[in-house]
């Protein structure tokens, strides 16, 4: 099934490629670089046809962030996936340019000082020397921009903590002035209290005279300054290769905007480590428990072996595991069942026994062995004699029926009644004995019946249950006699009693010990089956992450290629433009590894031998190779910057390098304003030797910690306008002046005619090593200015200097020694001759 048929379930903002239209909306073209990488990503989840949905939204989730991945697995959502960034209307970036840098109070600023600039494509090279506070502008920039300065993070608290101005420290501010296409005017400022930590700022922004908003949100840059980061210093860029192996790959990654799927990896791999738990604390509680299971094993306790059974299979009865833990199931235990019935076993208390013996006696006695023929002659007589009186009440007087002779009258009557009456008694009393005789005996055989049987229990060993048995057993073997009995009773009970008793503790000592030894297996069983349960519960969770996070990892290389690749032709096209003389080429440019061993892998060779580029290069050839892989990604037609600065990037090339970044600034500078801090006069020189159009501007500081910045002159102007400054003091004698005035005219000759020769050399294509060496190798001021004009050192310069009268003087006077100086007055009339030569040369 294709995600793309998924409704929305939450709003997936991260994901959403549409910008705030400020103009009419255009559709971008849909490019391996900007393509969002959420759209790469569904289409290669939707491709999987192995992949299950479930997977499927694992990566989607995980790309969203660990709030939408967390809720995901709790079932509260599923991610929303959004419709195709290509099929979607999005406005371009909104372009800004820079038009001022403002500061105060902050680094090597104190009075407050300002920055102009040209908000336009072009080259500005701002120059000054080492602590002139040319750099405090960057940093107060990038700080602006960006929240933070790279020459910070990673230096000492102590350097760090030096931020603020020693001479004026307060106020302490930055203002940063931009021209937003289709807006009005915008300032970003910065402003911190007299006691305020650096990082203790507040920073606002302020479009026209709107009310000012608090941060730089409102300027939609928050993303865009880490995928398009328009600052880059020395320190940032060459601190990449000085750094450990992921660095460089970090800093690559971000700026492709890989850090998203990097980032959903990690975010994978810690939830997968989460839900792995139950898994792995059920492993090891089953661990343990087959540990403790084999112990009680050994000591033969059928409840272990019971439960070893039940784990052994492949998906265990939990419900059958807690019933046994928990002692639920009564017959999983039929020794302890045994040993609870020994240990409650019945048997008669002495007492009873003494009673029963007693009675019994009391009863025998009593009774005569021939009292059932007493009984039965007394009641046949009395049978008789109860139907002769009824006849006599029926009849009255008449003679006895039975012997003839006798009368049975109302004498025999009276006395027959009181006979039978005395009979009766004796009899009821006989009866009464007798009924007591058995009861006593039915006491007796109860007696000997309430004696329980004792049935051995399996695996249990109780050395006093055989000696039951016997007191038992001949207990059991009662005489006929009731008088027997009695004496059998007394004699043979006490020794039931006592081994019953004695059977008894056994048990109660044997149930106890294996409820000791079973009771913490029963409740590590019962935490197992809990755990068990939980883990059970967790396992399609794992199972998805589990598969999720390795679809990611193999598929990160190809995400990775394919947004690197036009980055890389771009970086290989830039080093073209930027080796110059170096004999080492770069082929393919990859990002592999991950975790630890992530890193950059660049293919190459050095004079056409094959070699890992990185491994042969110079330090600013890293540095060389480091502009060459940022610049493309800060200059994307998608940055919201139409910018790019750069703090020093020129301080490990080699003039040769310096020629190519400047060709490399040239072609950026068609679509980009380009700001180049540099306190290396060399590229200020270069430009002018290679007659590019630039602004160059130079900071200088004065005491106080004052700045002031105006534009600059060429070389050969300063000369002149040193010159200038010599004429005019009043209190340099003349003839210091003749000494001193012929070094500068010749150093104000020379630095023209070299600016228009190298410029000739560069347009007509030659290296910059061959022009130096052609130029080092001229010696005399007449000379180098042939050099310039007529591309020969040896060629006739007669004729040019002809041309205008003052050039004959001017190399004169450049041409006297140091120590005899001009043999003619330092004049302004002369000054301006040398101005005129100058022009002249610099206008060849």
């Amino acid at each position: 099934m294709s995600l793309r048929t998924v409704g929305p379930v939450w709003n997936c903002g991260v994901w959403l490629a549409i910008r705030t239209n400020r103009g009419v909306p255009v559709t971008i073209a849909d490019n391996a670089v900007d393509r969002p990488l959420v759209d790469v990503v569904i289409d290669a989840i939707d491709a999987d046809n192995e992949l299950s949905d479930e997977v499927k939204y694992c990566v989607l989730a995980a790309l969203e962030g660990p709030t939408a991945l967390q809720e995901l697995l709790d079932g509260i959502s599923t991610p929303h996936v959004p419709e195709p960034s290509g099929s979607q209307l999005v406005e371009e970036p909104v372009g800004a340019f820079l038009t001022s840098i403002t500061a105060a109070g902050f680094r090597g600023i104190g009075p407050k000082a300002a920055l102009e600039l040209h908000p336009a494509p072009g080259i500005t090279i701002v120059s000054g020397r080492n602590g002139s506070g040319k750099s405090s502008f960057a940093e107060a920039l990038e700080f602006a921009i960006t929240g933070s300065s790279y020459r910070w993070e990673n230096k000492a608290k102590l350097w760090a903590d030096t931020w603020r101005n020693l001479h004026q420290g307060d106020p302490c501010e930055v203002r940063v002035g931009l021209t937003i296409e289709g807006s009005e005017p915008t300032v970003v400022g910065v402003d911190w209290t007299s006691d305020a930590a650096l990082k203790g700022s507040s920073t606002w922004t302020q479009v026209g005279k709107q009310k000012r908003s608090t941060g730089t949100d409102a300027l939609g840059w928050k993303s865009a300054v880490e995928l398009h980061r328009p600052i880059l210093s020395y320190d940032e860029i060459g601190g990449l290769f000085d750094a450990t192996p992921s660095a460089l790959h970090d800093a690559l990654a971000k700026l492709l905007g890989l850090d998203e799927i990097t980032d959903a990896e990690k975010r994978l791999a810690a939830v997968l480590k989460e839900v792995k738990g139950p898994r792995q604390r059920a492993a090891e509680s089953l661990r343990q428990l087959k540990n403790s299971l084999s112990e009680a094993s050994e000591a033969s306790d059928d409840r272990a072996k019971t439960a070893v059974g039940l784990i052994k299979k492949r998906v265990a009865d939990l419900d059958a595991v807690l019933a046994l833990a928990t002692g639920a199931d009564a017959s999983a235990s039929p020794a302890l069942i045994g040993l609870k019935r020994l240990a409650a076993l019945s048997a008669p208390t002495q007492q009873r026994v003494d009673e029963v013996v007693a009675e019994l006696r009391v009863a025998a006695a009593d009774t005569a062995d021939s009292a059932d023929e007493a009984l039965s002659a007394v009641e046949q007589r009395n049978d008789l004699l109860d139907a002769a009186l009824r006849l006599h009440s029926e009849t009255g007087t008449i003679e006895c029926p039975v012997c003839a002779t006798g009368t049975l009258d109302d004498a025999w009557a009276e006395h027959s009644r009181a006979q039978l009456a005395e009979q009766s008694q004796k009899l009821a009393a006989y009866k009464h004995s007798r009924r007591r005789l058995d009861q006593a005996q039915r006491a007796a055989v109860e007696l000997g019946n309430g004696i329980a049987d004792a049935t051995a229990v399996e695996g249990v060993d109780l050395p006093s249950l055989s000696e039951y048995r016997k007191s038992v057993a001949a207990a059991r073997e009662q005489p006929s006699s009731s008088s027997g009995v009695a004496d059998h009773l007394a004699t043979t009970m006490p020794a039931v009693i006592e081994s019953a008793e004695v059977l008894r503790t056994e048990a109660k000592e044997a149930a106890a010990q294996r409820e000791d030894t079973w009771a913490p297996i029963a409740g590590r069983l019962a935490a197992w089956a809990t755990l068990e349960s939980a883990a059970r519960e967790a396992d399609e969770a794992v199972k998805n992450v589990d598969a999720a996070k390795k679809w990611i990892a193999s598929h990160a290389k190809q995400l990775r290629d394919q947004r690197l690749a036009p980055i890389a032709e771009q970086a290989r096209d830039i080093w073209a433009e930027l080796r110059q003389e170096s004999n080492v080429d770069i082929g393919a440019i990859n990002l592999v590894g991950h975790n630890t061993s992530r890193r950059v892998v660049m293919t190459g060779s050095v004079d056409g031998v094959e070699s890992e580029a990185l491994s042969v290069m110079s330090q600013g050839e890293l540095h060389a190779l480091a502009l060459a892989l940022f610049i493309p990604r800060a200059t994307t037609p998608n940055s919201p910057f139409r910018f790019i600065v750069l703090d020093d990037p020129i301080q490990a090339m080699d003039p040769a390098k310096i020629d190519g970044f400047i060709k490399v600034l040239s072609t950026l500078a068609k679509t980009r304003q380009v700001i180049v801090f540099s306190h290396d006069d060399r590229l200020a020189t270069a430009i002018r030797q290679l007659a590019v159009d630039a602004r160059l501007v130079e900071v200088m500081r004065e005491p106080g910690s004052n700045i002031s910045v105006s534009e600059t002159q060429n070389q050969a102007t300063r000369y002149f306008n040193d010159v200038r400054a010599l004429v005019l003091d009043e209190n340099v004698p003349e003839d210091v002046k003749r000494r001193v005035a012929p070094g500068l005219f010749r150093l104000a000759l020379e630095s023209a005619a070299q600016q228009v020769f190298y410029a000739k050399q560069h347009r007509a294509g030659e290296s910059r090593l061959a022009t130096e060496e052609r130029w080092s190798a001229v010696h005399k001021t007449r000379n180098k200015i042939a050099l310039a004009v007529h591309q020969d050192s040896e060629r006739d310069l007669s004729q040019w200097l002809g041309f205008r009268t003052e050039r004959f003087s001017t190399l004169h006077i450049a041409n006297a020694g140091t120590h005899n100086g001009a043999d003619r007055p330092i004049t302004w009339e002369v000054v301006n001759d040398l101005k005129k030569m100058v022009d002249g040369i610099l206008a060849e």
